[in-house]
Parts: structure tokens; C-alpha cells; sequence
């Protein structure tokens, strides 16, 4: 008996070193497709995150405006009646792209007002500077 089985063991076929070639050859080349997609895909993530939260901090001054009679100093002290976790209401670490086509590496750890105080900034860029050029 054991020399039969050892018998099949050996007559099996495993996979040439051609076959072997051509399937990491083809992940390759898929991985070339998907992975800049991928990349962009981050970006737009980022960059809606930013539009979302500028808007929110822009409706929040907009309130905070009508209710006191002035426009608020500061995001984290003046507004956080208005915004739920203000604390943690952070712009996203990576790159965001500008309605005129570049991307913009975000370093900041917070949004800030603009000077005249009616609006949030990320990195000096009002909300309607964010988003893809074609929408």
C-alpha cells in the first residue's frame, strides 16, 4: 500500500515556471491599473471630508452669528454649543484637490476662521476653492 500511494504522489503535475510567470506578470499589470486609482480615490475621500466639515463650521458661524449679534473668535470655544465633537473635528492628514487642478499636501492639525471672521479655512482655502474642476 504505501508504495502506491507514494507512487501518485509523484506522477502529479504542479504548475511550470511559465505558468508561474504569466499569473505574476498579470497581477502586476493589474496592480499598475488599480493602485493610481486607488491613490485618487483617497484624495477625493480627503477632499470631500474637508468640504463637509467647512460647510458645517460655516453653518455653525452663520448661527452663531444671528445669536449673539457677532462673528465668533475662535472655532474650538466660540462654536462648540453649535458643532457635536468639536474636538475632534479635524481636517484629514494627505492630499485634497483644488477646483484649479493641484493638490495640496494638509498639514494642519486644525481649521481656522479667515480674517474677517465669517468663514473656516483649511490651510488658507475657503470651501469654495475645494472639489474637482468640472463640478
Amino acid at each position: 500500500m504505501p508504495s502506491r500511494l507514494h507512487g501518485k504522489l509523484f506522477n502529479e503535475r504542479g504548475f511550470t515556471l511559465i505558468e508561474l510567470l504569466i499569473v505574476i506578470s498579470i497581477i502586476g499589470v493589474l496592480s499598475v491599473i488599480a493602485i493610481p486609482r486607488f491613490s485618487n480615490a483617497i484624495v477625493l475621500a480627503n477632499t470631500a471630508k474637508v468640504q463637509s466639515d467647512l460647510s458645517v463650521i460655516n453653518t455653525s458661524i452663520t448661527l452663531y452669528q444671528a445669536e449673539n449679534g457677532s462673528y465668533p473668535s475662535s472655532i474650538k470655544t466660540d462654536l462648540k454649543d453649535y458643532i457635536v465633537d468639536i474636538d475632534n473635528l479635524k481636517p484629514p492628514k494627505g492630499e485634497c484637490l483644488l477646483r484649479d487642478g493641484t493638490k495640496i499636501d494638509v498639514k494642519d492639525s486644525d481649521y481656522t476662521l479667515s480674517g474677517d471672521k465669517t468663514q473656516a479655512l483649511c490651510q488658507s482655502h475657503a470651501i469654495n476653492e475645494f472639489g474637482r474642476k468640472d463640478k
